[in-house]
């Protein structure tokens, strides 16, 4: 969905005023974006046809409490401050040049989703014409990319102005296949089915499903963070973090059927371009844009080309601000916006030509495990290191006063990552999360007591300038008030 208009006159470095706090279906609307794409319809047919629907719906319930859950706990952390997610894990985990390692998990998350929703797009224009050519794929893939550069420098207002419009129509379509499933008389097959991928065990696709479903509940509740400021109260953030989950489910379920409606025939056009049984059927289910063509024709490529562009757009922003901080955050150069711009989609475009596509239980899997660091992190920080534990205290008083560089949530984030993508990668821990959540937390708190003395030692220095400066602008207001009189 739309930014709200109030959320673009706020900056990311100011807490949101009381006049410019916005209700919360407002917000609600905006997160239910995220999942209205191509990429989340690939979610619910990789669940479905990998895990089957018993273990999928299994995985979906998973979902629906964690990233309630999430969104809630780090949500309410940027509301308490009301500052955006990246700004607060400023203070919170990273540290003002320590946000470099924060910008690249976001810049390998969302330019790595405006990728594989670029891919699913320009595959379904492809089949729809027809065009099987190397020279045909890679200028149709240029061609978008292009595309969501301009859209990002020049058209960011004319799309939100549409997008609700072009959401509806893309639930109007999914919901015009699941009717024709129900005519034909499969829907019960089409809910109940079992494994449909060649040489999947139980376990294995469970945990890539499940791993799908961790990675969409992480990216929801950091990204609703950015906009969980603008709530007016605080009992806001619950229905806002159960709507998200909702909405996730409700797309996820219409992927599932989705994919169901198309997959042999799918199959067989993949099949047709020198795919194995395997590769087909995988291609079959991360390609959501060819079955959505293949029930409606021109209109439901028009359809998939509009709902699509906002969501893209939205992730070369994203992508090109994370640019942004981490070359400001790590060199001091402040990058111009159109040359962020193009470096994010430049990237896409290396994940895009690096057949993102076929690798995408990795990439899903890996963003779980950052996703999940990231999350505990905050959540660890906020809620017991500087709670029950009293090691540094709550609230941002001054962002030109964070330290450099928090080693403690650095070297956290950095270690937990090594590791379970180590034991991801040997094929150990199959579900990296099991390891991701409890490893982080237990080990940023054995930091934070080991150096305790130095981070309340540092605190107190920090509020103590901090009381100063306001003492000084409290005498300032008085003095200048007197010398008027």
């Amino acid at each position: 969905m739309a930014k709200s208009s109030l959320t673009e006159q706020v900056s990311l470095f100011e807490r949101v005023p009381d006049e410019k706090r916005i209700h919360w279906g407002n917000i609600a609307a905006i997160l239910s974006g995220v999942v209205s794409s191509l990429s989340k319809l690939m979610g619910g047919g990789i669940v479905a046809f990998y895990a089957g629907c018993q273990l999928g719906s299994v995985a979906a319930g998973i979902l629906f409490v964690l990233g309630t859950f999430l969104t809630y706990l780090v949500g309410r952390i940027s509301f308490e401050e009301g500052l955006p997610n990246n700004v607060t894990s400023r203070f919170y985990v990273f540290g003002t040049k320590g946000s470099a390692v924060g910008s690249l998990i976001w810049i390998y998350l969302l330019v790595g989703v405006l990728a594989v929703g670029t891919v699913q797009l320009g595959n379904a224009v492809l089949y729809y014409f027809g065009w099987t050519s190397d020279f045909a794929r890679i200028a149709l893939f240029l061609g978008i990319s292009v595309v969501w550069v301009l859209v990002s420098l020049f058209g960011v207002k004319v799309i939100a102005k549409f997008n609700g419009v072009f959401v509806a129509f893309l639930f109007l379509a999914l919901g015009y296949v699941v009717v024709k499933i129900a005519l034909d008389g499969n829907i019960g097959e089409a809910l109940t089915h079992g494994i449909m991928i060649p040489g999947v065990n139980e376990a294995d696709g469970f945990a890539y499903g499940l791993n799908y479903c961790v990675m969409t509940s992480g990216l929801m509740a950091l990204f609703a963070a950015d906009f969980t400021r603008f709530a007016r109260k605080s009992r806001d953030l619950w229905p806002i973090s159960l709507f998200g989950s909702v909405i996730a489910i409700v797309t996820y379920v219409f992927g599932a059927l989705l994919t169901f409606y198309g997959f042999e025939t799918s199959v067989e056009y993949f099949s047709g371009l020198g795919y194995d049984s395997a590769g087909a059927a995988n291609a079959a289910i991360t390609n959501p844009g060819v079955t959505l063509v293949l029930a409606l024709g021109f209109i439901g490529l028009l359809i998939i080309c509009f709902s699509q562009m906002k969501v893209e757009t939205s992730n070369s922003i994203g992508g090109a601000n994370a640019v942004s901080n981490f070359f400001d955050a790590l060199f001091g150069i402040k990058l111009k916006w159109p040359v962020a711009v193009v470096i994010a989609n430049a990237i896409g475009l290396i994940f895009i030509f690096g057949g993102i596509l076929n690798w995408v239980n990795a990439f899903m899997s890996y963003g779980s495990i950052l996703t999940m660091s990231w999350c505990f992190l905050l959540i660890t920080d906020y809620y017991i290191v500087r709670g029950p534990m009293k090691i540094g205290t709550r609230g941002i008083s001054s962002l030109d006063r964070v330290e450099a560089v928090n080693w403690r949530g650095v070297i956290t984030i950095v270690a937990t990552t090594i590791v379970c993508s180590f034991l991801y990668t040997t094929h150990v821990l199959m579900i990296p999360l099991l390891l991701a959540a409890p490893m982080t937390m237990v080990l940023y708190m054995l930091l934070s007591w080991v150096m305790r003395d130095r981070v309340r030692a540092r605190d107190a220095e920090q509020r103590a300038l901090d009381e100063q400066d306001s003492n000084a602008a409290v005498a300032e207001a008085t003095t200048g008030e007197s010398i008027e009189d």
